[in-house]
Formats: C-alpha cells, sequence, structure tokens
C-alpha cells in the first residue's frame, strides 16, 4: 500500500494549544529539522503539499493524526487510516503520561503551582523546567542560580495551561531510543536500540542502530521500560508508532541511565532506523 503524508512534526505544539497556528519561524525551524522524515517514505509515497497526488491511489497517514493533519488529509482528497482520538494523542504524548510509568530522573516532578517550582529551585542547584508537550528542544529552561522575572513569567504562562516537568539538570553521556508499533488488538512489535545525535538542546542532528555502546543492564532496562510502555499505550486505547528515548548521563561525579525519558506516541525520525520493517508495510485497517 502506497501512502500520502502529512508530516506535521510540530504535533506536539498543536497538541498543546487546540487553536495552534504556527508562526514562520517554527515552520522554518520545521523545515531544517524535518528533512530526516522522508527516510519514512514508501518507494510510492508521497508528501501533501510538496508531491503531485492526483490520479494516485494513496491512503492517507500522518507524522501524528491531529485535526489539522486530518484536515490536510481530507483536503487534499485522501482519506485517512484509522487512528486514535485526539483526546488519547494529547494524553499519552503529556510528559505526565511518561512520569507516571516511573519515567524521568530521580526526584523529577511534575508541578502545577508557582510555590512548587519555588520549592524546589530553592534546594539549589541546577535544575531543567520543561514544559510536557514541546519539540525539538522548545519549551524549556535552565536554572542554575534562580530564575530572572522574565524567567518567571515563562513558568507562570506554562503552569496556566499544562504545568512544567521540573528535574534535575545532568549531562547527557549517550542519548538513545527504541522504537515500537502497537495493533489496534492490543499486541505490539519492539524494534532496536538506537543511538541518537541531538544538540545541547535536544534538536535531533541524526540516528542510528546501537552497536555495542549499551552495557548489558542498560539494554535490559530500555527494553522492559518499551514493553511497559507499549503496554500502557495500549491500555490507553493508542495504537500505531511510538518511540521510547533513554539517555546515560553524569550528574555531580556519578553515572546514571534513564530508560525512560520520554514518549512520542506517534512516528519519529529514528523510527526507520529502528524499526524492523519499513512503515509502508505497517497497514492498519477500519474493523
Amino acid at each position: 500500500m502506497s501512502f500520502g503524508w502529512v508530516l506535521n512534526l510540530d504535533a506536539e505544539l498543536e497538541l498543546a494549544r487546540p487553536s495552534y497556528n504556527p508562526a514562520q519561524s517554527v515552520l522554518a525551524q520545521l523545515e531544517r529539522y524535518g528533512a530526516g522524515a522522508s527516510a519514512l517514505l514508501g518507494p510510492g509515497d508521497a508528501v501533501v503539499g510538496r508531491d503531485a497526488l492526483a490520479g494516485r491511489a494513496l491512503r492517507g497517514r500522518a507524522w501524528c493524526p491531529t485535526r489539522r493533519a486530518l484536515r490536510a488529509l481530507e483536503s487534499a482528497g485522501l482519506h485517512p487510516e484509522p487512528h486514535p482520538g485526539v483526546d488519547v494523542l494529547r494524553r499519552v504524548n503529556h510528559r505526565l503520561f511518561a512520569h507516571e510509568l516511573g519515567g524521568g530522573l530521580p526526584d523529577q516532578h511534575y508541578v502545577k503551582e508557582r510555590r512548587a517550582v519555588e520549592a524546589l529551585l530553592g534546594r539549589g542547584g541546577a535544575w531543567l523546567l520543561k514544559r510536557p508537550l514541546a519539540l525539538a528542544g522548545r519549551g524549556q529552561l535552565r536554572s542554575w542560580r534562580g530564575l530572572t522575572e522574565k524567567e518567571w513569567t515563562w513558568v507562570d504562562v506554562s503552569l496556566q495551561h499544562d504545568g512544567l516537568i521540573v528535574e534535575p539538570l545532568v549531562r547527557p553521556l549517550l542519548e538513545l531510543s527504541q522504537h515500537g508499533f502497537v495493533w489496534p488488538h492490543g499486541t505490539w512489535e519492539i524494534g532496536r536500540p538506537c543511538v541518537q545525535d541531538v544538540s545541547e538542546r535536544g534538536v535531533f542532528r541524526g540516528v542510528r542502530l546501537a552497536e555495542g555502546e549499551l552495557s548489558e543492564s542498560e539494554g535490559a532496562a530500555l527494553r522492559d521500560q518499551t514493553e511497559r510502555v507499549a503496554g500502557a499505550l495500549a491500555s490507553a486505547g493508542y495504537f500505531g508508532p511510538f518511540g521510547v528515548d533513554a539517555y546515560r548521563y553524569e550528574r555531580d561525579g556519578s553515572v546514571g541511565f534513564c530508560a525512560l525519558s520520554e514518549i512520542n506516541a506517534r512516528f519519529t525520525m529514528g523510527f526507520a532506523t529502528g524499526f524492523p520493517r519499513p512503515a509502508h508495510e505497517l497497514v492498519l485497517e477500519a474493523d
């Protein structure tokens, strides 16, 4: 089967704000950031808005089937493949979902009130504040010695919407991902671990299969967490592609391993590398 794709790499921003309309600066960033997404396309696939679609028998598919993506598919005359509802997408991509599964660093917190942020930063040390729905290093704030008035405004706005994930700021040593696919009937398939090249701010730059970089215990922990995530996604009503981010890190002279940093319940830049079958072979059929 061949697919007509909407590569809405800004899906998290839409899930965070239903009235979202991308700014030109975001579109420009996604143009640079998203070139690697073309690795997902099969030999007969096309991209909506870029390739000619007339006369081609294509099924509609999105990077993440948000409302804007589905409208774009329908406007192009493409029937979208079966997909989870937007409420499910928002829940499972929200960082609280991973946090409640035990993800994140030790001493990670999900907070909804300013006084909770003040109490954590008051402990001293370096902290990372993350909006729960963001992408490519956006929606993050680092604190070393407290926050400025402008930064507290950013915190207050974040708390009014979706809250914040607050965790110790560490130095990543090895960025990893593992990918999978959940079928509508509740079973799933898991791929191989990947090493990801990302910038200091979390912007994706490249991916390859892991080749001996993980210790036995790290590989087992990542696999176990990926299996747990797949089961949790299925229980939440999600089906389709997903990725789990993980990393080895250094903090205060000690090395640790976070086997579940984030869940990306959608296609990812590493999916074509880390999953054993190409995306065009993963066909979702209506019941």
